[in-house]
């Protein structure tokens, strides 16, 4: 803004009166009305005059001017500030729109307990906070492998996500553990955008990405890309960031609830659920197949001759063997909502679900035989041992759960007592 500056009138009036009264003076010299000394002197006090008057006339304006510039400069000030308080007012409702949406977010995630009910949420709370996204990817770090994996997207635009393994964007916010703005992929230094899969495949242009982080400890990363330039500013990078971090400070609660629940429910050598949570695992199951009218199988097993092996080699190598019975058992009968656990010493109970008698007995002789070829080497010495096992089918063999376990035992015994190293299914 320049300020219009007015010109006083005496700025013409005493020039040109200056100006007369020389022209007057020099017309009665040449008219040899007044004498030219007389003339000269009158010439000499105009000049005098008009000096006194030009710097009289300077001092004034360079004063004026002066001052000019400070006004002009508070309104220049006064101008900005003003534009910038109009920008703060015009995005008032979105920030308290994102604000309010924070403090719900915050108070539904600190109620959720479980790792995946957190990512679900975390997903949701995107979509709404960021309707111009057209992807939203969610990351898995893997600390120990160092790699992420691809565990939740949202898409709002027909296309395909080819980063499962993260991209380099992804890479850049893992390796500097900070959130990255990108407003046009195709004008950014940090990258080469033709070499970015988002980009070739989907057309996305701007990004938001944000690191799950609790200070140097990574749990995944967020990214959010739209398919036009300049859609996300700094305000959306921090608004996501602040979503991440709440929501990381969750997953860390969970985990370290998870990991306490874990302790009181499975056993420290083996990892195996304890026997107490078998059997309300049991019971939560029978209830289930009674309404499904589905199968329920148990398999009970014993290490043959524990004693000897721990007398003769140590409580050291029995221990090494249960481990290894452990880590067989997970791989034979793990997964599918079944139940392994200790049952106390060196032997194991398995609850199979929703399996009939014959594949119950099937698990049960695999599990045998991974077992007798398996061995251990100790010292340069390899040590053979085997289990007896006893299996039992709902509802084919009780009616009941205590009744279950009660065959389930009655037949790991009669194994041992036919020679042991085998499967007892009936009688």
């Amino acid at each position: 803004m320049i300020l219009q500056q007015r010109i006083p009138l005496y700025n013409f009036f005493i020039p040109i009166t200056l100006a007369l009264l020389v022209s007057t003076s020099l017309f009665f010299a040449i008219s040899e009305k007044i004498n030219i000394g007389f003339v000269a002197a009158i010439l000499f006090a105009t000049g005098v005059i008009f000096f006194i008057f030009r710097r009289i006339q300077l001092d004034i304006f360079f004063k004026h001017h002066s001052e000019l510039d400070v006004m002009e400069g508070k309104v220049n000030m006064l101008k900005d500030s003003i534009e910038e308080k109009e920008k703060i007012l015009r995005a008032l409702p979105y920030e308290r729109q994102n604000l309010t949406s924070l403090f719900k977010a915050s108070q539904n995630l600190i109620e959720l307990i479980d790792q995946e009910d957190i990512f679900n949420f975390l997903i949701d709370v995107l979509e709404d906070l960021f309707p111009k996204a057209d992807t939203i990817l969610l990351f898995d770090f893997n600390k120990e492998k160092d790699n992420l994996s691809l565990i939740r997207s949202l898409k709002r635009k027909d296309s395909v996500v080819e980063e499962k393994s993260g991209g380099a964007l992804d890479k850049w916010v893992l390796r500097h553990n900070s959130s990255l703005l990108v407003e046009d992929i195709t004008k950014d230094y940090r990258f080469d955008h033709t070499a970015i899969t988002a980009y070739h495949d989907r057309k996305a242009q701007s990004f938001i990405v944000s690191p799950l982080s609790i200070e140097h400890r990574l749990m995944g990363i967020v990214r959010i890309e739209s398919r036009r330039a300049l859609i996300f500013s700094l305000d959306d990078l921090r608004l996501l960031r602040n979503i991440c971090d709440l929501a990381v400070v969750v997953l860390e609660r969970a985990n370290l609830f998870n990991s306490a629940q874990n302790l009181a429910i499975k056993d420290s050598l083996t990892s195996l659920f304890v026997k107490d949570y078998f059997f309300k695992r049991l019971s939560q199951e029978y209830k289930r197949i009674l309404s499904k009218k589905a199968d329920l199988g148990i398999i009970m097993l014993d290490i043959d001759d524990f004693k000897k092996i721990n007398d003769s080699h140590g409580h050291v190598v029995g221990d090494f063997i249960l481990s290894r019975l452990a880590g067989i058992l997970k791989k034979n009968a793990g997964g599918g909502g079944n139940v392994i656990a200790r049952f106390g010493g060196e032997e194991f109970i398995i609850l199979v679900v929703e399996c009939g008698k014959e594949k119950v007995i099937d698990i049960a002789e695999k599990i045998r035989k991974s077992v007798e070829e398996a061995g251990l080497l100790f010292r340069r010495e390899r040590i053979d041992f085997t289990v007896s096992a006893g299996v039992v089918s709902y509802p084919d063999d009780a009616e009941d759960m205590l009744g279950l376990i009660d065959k389930a035992d009655k037949r790991l015994y009669k194994a041992k007592e036919k020679g042991k190293n085998r499967v007892c299914f009936s009688g």
